[in-house]
């Protein structure tokens, strides 16, 4: 890898910050977590008429669930399921609703079907698929152990449309063996995830979609060869959010965990960047992905006329030596995968998280046959490293913030491609940096 004088600089100078950075974790104190007791509601994949919702609560209580719009009238779910696992004290219920009305604001009522008691109650609407643009908000790397409660009422106060979860939602990998965290450690950290993040506990849903990257996966930095809980794990991350497609038409399951967002004008795919991949360093022409989910993507591309968001845990083009990244572990998928963006006549933009710090890259027309942006959003809540990105080397780089952020997307089509205003907004919700872009 070639890297210039002043990216040379930087990386010695990042060495230096990450070592004493290093030395000072291990005395690092966990600080005091607030666990919830009360019920964590997700809501999770939703259209213009149908939602569904997680609801992680006490095993031993049985839930009846409604949903009541602004005239009083109380409706019953279609179906409900749940989840539970051995030994442990929290449960999950699904629950399904359909036939809503898109103008209408509801109350998600929870209450103890034994008692009659009121639990709990949250707001929440299905998403206008009329509107031309999409407001999203992509967030990563939420550690429940560097919780910031305040970030997460400022994201819900901005109103986005819905919110992309792309990777480590979950520490499950927090105190797990050496091997990475078996099913029943994956249970209990996503339970306790559950029952501290602000946004589960947030008076007003917000949709979610997610997928996943190593820590929610189950390991730092793993793949599937190594790390033998894979499919357990991909149970367990589908029990934990709700994206069933018999809820929500615009959504498209695709291998592993993967999933597409088919709108109007615009697709969203989530991609699957674990259950599939080989070690750092393989050759293989499918190393990150696997052939059958690159051929779904590509497929997915193909069938959009407009532009396709392309989401990814790790990041795609940014090769730097000690993070994962398509470019640097997977070469020659990364080679591969841009001939054929390069040969498909449609237009496509890259997301990703994983680095704790976000940053704006510009991909030149060469590397695709017209200029695109990879937008990464990093961390919500985790540990930064000091005088990031700016020390870390990165030519594409236009933008960067390393500060606890996440970013908000407005995107509108535009002919095959978009015009997008990015920004990152703060813990306090203050905006770091705004962009607009046009692809």
């Amino acid at each position: 890898m070639k890297i210039e004088r002043r990216n040379f600089m930087k990386l010695g100078l990042l060495q230096a910050v990450t070592f004493g950075f290093s030395r000072k974790a291990q005395a690092y104190q966990i600080p005091k977590v607030l666990r919830r007791t009360g019920p964590s509601i997700l809501q999770g994949a939703t259209d213009d008429t149908k939602t569904q919702f997680s609801i992680v609560h006490n095993n031993t209580e049985v839930l009846d669930v409604y949903a009541v719009d602004s005239a009083g009238r109380r409706r019953i779910p279609d179906f409900t399921r749940t989840a539970a696992f051995r030994d442990h004290n929290k449960k999950i219920t699904k629950v399904f609703f359909s036939f809503l009305d898109v103008t209408e604001t509801y109350q998600l009522q929870l209450v103890n079907a034994v008692t009659r008691e009121l639990l709990d109650q949250r707001e929440f609407q299905t998403l206008d698929l009329t509107k031309p643009d999409l407001n999203f908000a992509i967030c990563s790397c939420m550690n429940d152990r560097e919780h910031a409660p305040e970030i997460w009422q400022n994201l819900v106060a901005k109103k986005p449309d819905f919110l992309l979860f792309i990777g480590d939602s979950v520490y499950a990998d927090s105190d797990s063996p050496l091997t990475g965290a078996d099913p029943s450690h994956l249970w209990k950290r996503f339970c306790e995830a559950r029952c501290t993040l602000e946004i589960y506990y947030s008076p007003r849903l917000i949709p979610i979609f997610a997928t996943w990257d190593d820590h929610d996966f189950g390991l730092n930095d793993t793949n599937s060869v190594d790390f033998k809980y894979v499919k357990e794990s991909q149970e367990n991350f589908l029990h934990f959010f709700a994206q069933d497609t018999s809820h929500c038409h615009i959504l498209e399951k695709g291998p592993g965990i993967a999933s597409a967002l088919k709108f109007s004008n615009q697709t969203i795919v989530l991609l699957d960047d674990r259950s599939f991949r080989l070690r750092r360093g393989s050759k293989e022409r499918y190393g990150h992905w696997g052939l059958e989910q690159e051929n779904w993507v590509l497929k997915k591309i193909r069938e959009n006329a407009g532009p396709t968001w392309l989401m990814n845990g790790s990041q795609f083009f940014p090769n730097v030596p000690w993070k994962e990244s398509l470019s640097g572990d997977h070469p020659e998928n990364f080679k591969g995968f841009l001939e054929e963006l390069k040969q498909t006549p449609r237009k496509v933009i890259f997301a990703s998280g994983d680095v704790h710090y976000s940053e704006i890259s510009k991909i030149e027309k060469e590397a695709l046959g017209y200029e695109t942006y990879e937008l990464t959003s990093s961390s919500i809540h985790s540990r930064n490293i000091p005088g990031s990105p700016d020390i870390i080397p990165n030519n594409r780089r236009i933008a960067g913030n390393g500060q606890r952020n996440y970013l908000l997307v407005n995107s509108t089509p535009q002919e095959q491609g978009c015009a997008v205003t990015v920004t990152s907004y703060g813990v306090t919700g203050e905006a770091r940096f705004q962009l607009a872009l046009q692809i």
